[in-house]
C-alpha cells in the first residue's frame, strides 16, 4: 500500500469540507478536500478512499 502520513486536517471555507495535508512516501504532501460533518468523519473517509485505490491498483496490477 501506498504509504502516506496525514499532517493536518482543517475546515475549509466551504461548509462540510475539511483539507487533509498528507505526506506519500517519496516526501511529497499534497492536499486533498472531503465532505464531512466533523473532522473525524474526514480521517475516515480520507483512509476508506485511500483503501480503495490501493486494492483497485492491485487489482489492476494481476
Amino acid at each position: 500500500m501506498k504509504k502516506f502520513e496525514i499532517i493536518s486536517i482543517e475546515p475549509s471555507d466551504l461548509a462540510q469540507y475539511w483539507v487533509i495535508s498528507y505526506k506519500i512516501g517519496n516526501g511529497e504532501i499534497e492536499k486533498e478536500a472531503i465532505e464531512a460533518i466533523d473532522s473525524n468523519e474526514a480521517f475516515v473517509k480520507f483512509r476508506n478512499q485511500m483503501i480503495k485505490q490501493h486494492k483497485a491498483l492491485a487489482k489492476n496490477k494481476r
